[in-house]
């Protein structure tokens, strides 16, 4: 019998699952990738949003008081990008199977295959989609991994020049910098954004970056306010209730955010695919959902939708979430040709495109996290071991390989969608080396070397 803890910063604490908030927009991106799943809109483009944005908060939120330099830094990105790569390039000659069978046989342009393995080809041509569209997420995603050790030092600096404000200055700056060029071009070109205009402030990776760095800033002041509170709530008894209302305040601002999303997201009216205004929301709702993230944070989570998302079930689902988001294209198409050729049932509608059976999509989103499953359990696990102990071998990392690393409850420690890379690397920590504490050390006091 599995046993799930109930913790009350589950949706963030990496030791127990921060997956939930993740789970849910990469739940959100599969079904709404079959059209008839849920109705046409925007709501897709703000989910890659947020999970960028959410993929810099869980980076520095493990990573704040450690020191990434030399060996370390080496470790950061074995762990992180040995187990994303590898993944992807597996999920990507899937795509590749599928469209020879597509294809019928015809080879494919060499060059653009080399190109979207090497994770380049959304810097050469974001429209030129790779064999399997969803891996574009990994490519823009590596630049801001592998440059975070970078960004760290550089929200550090911030935070020592002018402490709260200064970090607040450069969240706000940051989300000017990611959504400040759509919205010249919006005014510009009269109130409209080409579909090309569109895909490249969205797929090309440098577009990317500023998102990402909004999450780690915003990580950085939600570590400080929360050590600030813990520090005055131990000191003086008669803090706690104002500390209370601050908690119930930032929970407040948490919900208010998404409730703005979520009611945009159902009334505004669509253009078309990334064309029109529609492209401004690929980064319009950056700093809302960054502010979700650090009012959710507060006293070890606060807010509804964040104890929403902490629950037992969305804690479960997001176990497989990262292979669930890579593997849903290769499994459905599959699904689609199998339809196609027995005629037994039809995933097709009268266009000859889309999901158009309700009884045949429900068999491919159960097969799909079936499959998601198996992998993560019999194929996946075994490279997170092989990573462990190269990440081990730099010289510099004392903790010692853990054992029964991938049982069902690690792997819900290890969810989150494309920010799995995070939690394999937390739960290493809490078992092998120091446990990240819910309440974040003093950010005046230096960075842990351990």
């Amino acid at each position: 019998m599995l046993h799930w803890r109930h913790d009350p910063m589950s949706f963030l604490n990496l030791s127990s699952s921060s997956s939930p908030l993740n789970n849910a927009s990469m739940n959100f991106m599969v079904i709404s990738t079959q059209k008839r799943a849920l109705p046409e809109g925007n709501c897709k483009w703000k989910a890659v949003n947020f999970f960028i944005v959410m993929s810099g908060f869980i980076t520095h939120w493990v990573y704040a008081t450690r020191v990434l330099q030399g060996g370390q830094i080496r470790r950061f990105y074995v762990r992180r990008i040995g187990r994303v790569v590898i993944t992807t390039w597996i999920a990507m000659l899937l795509g590749v199977a599928v469209l020879l069978v597509q294809l019928r046989g015809q080879c494919p342009d060499l060059g653009h295959l080399l190109r979207c393995f090497l994770f380049v080809e959304t810097w050469h041509d974001p429209v030129d989609w790779c064999p399997n569209g969803q891996t574009w997420t990994v490519a823009a995603l590596l630049p801001s991994w592998l440059l975070y050790p970078l960004t760290c030092r550089a929200v550090a600096a911030a935070e020592r020049c002018g402490g709260a404000t200064a970090l607040a200055a450069l969240a706000a700056l940051l989300w000017l910098v990611s959504f400040g060029p759509l919205w010249v071009l919006f005014v510009r070109q009269g109130s409209w954004i080409t579909n090309k205009q569109g895909v490249w402030g969205y797929v090309w990776p440098p577009s990317q970056l500023a998102d990402f760095a909004l999450g780690v800033t915003t990580a950085a002041l939600a570590r400080r306010h929360a050590a600030a509170a813990s520090s005055a709530s131990e000191e003086d008894s008669d803090e706690q209730e104002p500390g209370m209302r601050r908690v119930w305040a930032r929970g407040l601002l948490a919900d208010g955010c998404i409730l703005i999303v979520g009611l945009t997201c159902l009334c505004a009216p669509w253009y078309g695919g990334r064309e029109g205004w529609e492209p401004l929301f690929n980064h319009g709702f950056g700093l809302l959902f960054a502010a979700f993230l650090y009012g959710s944070a507060a006293g070890g989570g606060s807010g509804l939708v964040a104890r929403l998302f902490r629950h037992d079930v969305l804690v479960c689902l997001g176990a497989y979430s990262f292979e669930v988001y890579l593997f849903q294209y290769p499994v459905h198409e599959i699904f689609v040709a199998v339809g196609d050729v027995s005629g037994a049932f039809d995933m097709r509608n009268a266009k000859g495109e889309y999901n158009n059976n309700s009884c045949g999509f429900v068999v491919f989103f159960f097969s799909l996290w079936l499959a998601a499953g198996l992998y993560a359990e019999f194929v996946e696990s075994h490279l997170i071991r092989w990573l462990q102990v190269e990440a081990a071998s730099g010289g510099d990392c004392t903790s010692q390989v853990s054992k029964g690393y991938t049982s069902h409850k690690d792997r819900a420690a290890m969810a989150g969608g494309a920010v799995y890379e995070q939690l394999a690397e937390e739960t290493d920590i809490e078992r092998s080396e120091s446990a990240i504490p819910l309440v974040p050390a003093d950010p005046s006091s230096p960075p842990s070397r351990s």
